[in-house]
């Protein structure tokens, strides 16, 4: 399929980033080249996501209609905030070493951006890039590769950090993909800090392919905290095997539009994943969170929960699916998703979702809309707490409890702090 016969049929967004595709680096291996090929004619027999698909209904990328969309040329000069420890630093997707640190790993670790694995280690990239069913973002990520890591930890207990920074300038917007590619194996413990933030105006399409192999672990502490006229799709698919864990504490605080999904398949018997998202939006802002786990097999277990409080006609959207396959006898797989609503004219869309094909399973969701109570702000502000600090401590005891299961974990203070900083900006109540 030729990009003219099927540019006049896309939107102008992806008419846009179809023709990104002349300025991708030759060089690639037969089958690198071949799969950005392949991965772009998929794009284009649909383009960019529209609301016309279930999954979708309730966000619209129409606004990048309106963007003057452009491939990042250089890596520009960025302030990182120098995570301690190991780490890996990227500037519009662009790998930064001055910036990382990746000396002294542990034995048994591997920690490489994506354009030295595509030399390193390029077989268990194709095994892991060779996908065509993960959606048209996936594809145009796949199209592009911009940067991203490659993580295994075999065996070894390990903390590692991915700071994505953008600096978008001007009334260009530029559009990058980074894919992180993460391995566990052999009982190994992995925690992966993970920041996505930066100014400006930009297009970040992010992609990670998780594969937690039997008896691995994994926690996943990841903050959103993107330039208010930022674009951030993100997607994480997991993979977890026989008494493996994935767990996942997620802060979302900026953004013009934010759509973050995961996707989690537990294929191995007693496999586990948890899963603690905090949002919070103002402004008009966009952001959705929107899950799906997989039970595939018997006795496995999941642990969802959102909140979230929205102000000055921000809209948010929960989508949580919960899908136990037949055979998954045992399965435990449990859902909330809870909005404060801080003022007038705000929105949540919130869909949580049960699929159970198999028998003796125990499952439950839930999901609640509301204000702030009347009576625990009337007891703060009668002891002489001043009504915006009344309003943020109630707000952060409803939605800080979310991390209270991850609290050992190294960066989840970060998290906390995070919230603490969006409520300095809390205005009072009507």
């Amino acid at each position: 399929m030729s990009t003219q016969q099927i540019l006049p049929e896309l939107s102008p967004a992806s008419q846009a980033l179809v023709a990104m595709h002349g300025g991708v680096p030759s060089g690639d291996a037969d089958w690198l080249a071949a799969l950005r090929a392949d991965a772009l004619a998929r794009f284009g027999q649909t383009g960019l996501p529209t609301p016309k698909l279930e999954d979708w209904k309730y966000t619209d990328l129409k606004a990048l209609n309106g963007a003057n969309l452009v491939r990042p040329v250089d890596a520009p000069a960025a302030n990182f905030g120098g995570q301690a420890g190991h780490r890996l630093c990227f500037a519009d997707g662009r790998y930064v070493a001055a910036a990382s640190k990746v000396d002294d790993l542990p034995g048994g670790v591997t920690f490489l951006s994506l354009s030295e694995a595509f030399m390193d280690m390029p077989d268990v990239l194709r095994s892991h890039l060779e996908t065509a069913d993960a959606g048209a973002l996936a594809d145009l990520n796949a199209a592009y590769l911009d940067g991203g890591a490659v993580i295994i930890a075999d065996g070894a207990e390990v903390t590692l950090a991915l700071e994505f920074l953008a600096t978008g300038e001007g009334s260009q917007m530029s559009a990058f993909h980074p894919r992180n590619i993460v391995i566990v194996k052999n009982g190994a413990q992995l925690t992966l800090l993970e920041s996505q933030g930066g100014g400006g105006v930009y297009f970040a399409n992010h992609v990670t392919s998780i594969a937690v192999e039997d008896g691995g672990r994994l926690n996943h502490v990841k903050a959103f905290n993107h330039s208010s006229e930022a674009f951030n799709t993100s997607l994480t698919q997991v993979h977890i095997g026989a008494d493996g864990y994935y767990g996942s504490a997620i802060l979302d605080t900026d953004g013009k539009l934010l759509r973050n999904e995961i996707r989690i398949e537990l294929a191995g018997e007693g496999a586990e994943t948890s899963l603690a998202g905090a949002y919070l939006a103002r402004g008009g802002r966009h952001t959705d969170h929107t899950t799906r786990i997989d039970h595939l097999a018997a006795n496995t277990t999941s642990r969802q929960i959102f909140r979230g409080a929205l102000d000055g006609k921000a809209r948010a959207v929960f989508q949580g699916n919960i899908v136990v396959a037949e055979g998954a006898d045992g399965s435990d797989g449990r859902l909330a998703n809870n909005t404060i609503m801080l003022s007038e004219g705000c929105e949540i869309d919130t869909k949580p979702q049960l699929e159970i094909y198999a028998d003796e399973v125990k499952c439950a969701h839930g999901s609640t809309v509301g204000e702030l109570d009347d009576e625990a702000l009337f007891y703060l502000r009668s002891r002489g707490v001043p009504e915006t600090q009344a309003r943020a401590m109630l707000v952060e005891g409803f939605v800080a409890t979310v991390f209270d299961e991850f609290d050992s974990l190294e960066g989840v203070q970060q998290l906390r702090d995070g919230i603490a900083d969006w409520l300095a900006g809390l205005e009072p109540g009507a």
